[in-house]
């Protein structure tokens, strides 16, 4: 082992004792680095390490609403209102007429003897207010659809006739009880004819019957069973516009073999009513009611009945003293509050049988 001599170089030694441990090339290094450093005189620092912040992100807030499920929107419809079913028997027996222009259902169940509830029952009609033309329909009978001849001549009838029978006086006929056959005379521009009865002392009027084929004559068959009866008769003409007209009145009587006769009641003072046929016009005051001739009569009654329904015939007055004239006189001031009615008289026996005459339309003003 080599013994390191001194030469009195401390340098030197230091110098020998680092080349033992380090190369030559890592000990120049170092003396140049250090040698570096003696001539600036400054320590150099280490250089700092580089620290990154990180930036937080910026988060921004809006007002945004809840979300809110839109439910689809349904917007009803107008739905039609169900017809209401009106339970009917639909007539299939009766012949079908087609509706006109100008028809409605009443006057086409006027024309056809019927109503406007039994037609619209017979065909389920659920509106009777409305039909259409040329829309079938079922109706009793057809009704006669008046020419262009027939409707250019004026309505009109005269009077009616009663077989078989016996003339009992003016307007007067004895029947027996049995089927009668009972003609409208002189009868013009009417599609059908409607015949009456009314038994004296009844406020109502009874249909006996309906002729609507004017093409052989206007005439019913009517059958009366009564041994004792006396009654007005008369008819109806209807033209296809609904206008009417009555014929003159006459009186049937049964049993007239001594039941008592009478002639015309005449009213006076009076004068003509232009609007009814065979009415007269009445004064207030006194009036004489007389008949022409009576007989197999013990006494004469007049009647007057109102023109309203339901009226009671009002006993105006009798005469028993049949040789010095027959009537009475009658204050017509003392008649009910009423416009119009009828007048007439009858005659009667001792069996209670009687005559009438034929009523008169009276009207007071």
């Amino acid at each position: 082992m080599d013994t390191p001599t001194g030469t009195g170089d401390d340098d030197g030694m230091r110098f020998t004792a680092i080349g033992k441990h380090f190369p030559p090339m890592m000990v120049l290094a170092m003396l140049a680095v250090a040698a570096l450093a003696c001539n600036l005189g400054v320590a150099v620092p280490p250089t700092p390490t580089r620290f990154i912040v990180p930036t937080p992100p910026i988060i921004v807030i809006t007002s945004t609403p809840p979300f809110i499920p839109t439910l689809p929107v349904v917007i009803p419809t107008s739905q039609p209102i169900p017809t209401q079913i009106i339970p009917c028997n639909p007539r299939n027996d009766w012949p079908l007429y087609t509706v006109r222009a100008g028809d409605t259902l009443s006057t086409i169940a006027f024309n056809t003897g019927t109503t406007t509830a039994i037609l619209a029952s017979a065909n389920c009609l659920s509106n009777p207010d409305r039909i259409e033309v040329g829309q079938p329909l079922r109706v009793p009978r057809l009704p006669t659809v008046p020419t262009a001849t027939t409707a250019s001549v004026p309505l009109r009838i005269r009077t009616i006739a009663v077989e078989p029978s016996v003339p009992r006086g003016v307007g007067q006929f004895q029947v027996t009880s049995g089927n009668l056959f009972v003609r409208a005379l002189d009868v013009s521009g009417a599609v059908r004819v409607d015949f009456y009865v009314q038994q004296i002392g009844s406020p109502t009027p009874q249909a006996i019957g309906t002729d609507n084929n004017m093409a052989d004559g206007a005439g019913v068959v009517w059958t009366l069973n009564a041994s004792n009866f006396t009654a007005q008769m008369w008819a109806i003409a209807i033209a296809a516009n609904g206008q009417q007209a009555e014929s003159a009145r006459i009186v049937i009587l049964t049993d007239a073999g001594t039941a008592p006769t009478i002639g015309t009641l005449s009213i006076a003072p009076s004068s003509p009513d232009p609007q009814v046929p065979n009415g007269l016009f009445l004064q207030i005051g006194p009036t004489l009611l007389s008949v022409s001739t009576v007989s197999g009569a013990n006494r004469v009654v007049f009647y007057f009945v109102a023109n309203t329904p339901g009226a009671t015939p009002i006993l105006l007055g009798e005469d028993t003293n049949l040789a010095d004239g027959i009537g009475i006189v009658w204050n017509t001031a003392t008649a009910p509050a009423v416009q119009a009615g009828l007048v007439w008289a009858q005659a009667l026996n001792g069996l209670g049988q009687f005559a009438q005459t034929a009523s008169i339309p009276v009207r007071f003003f």
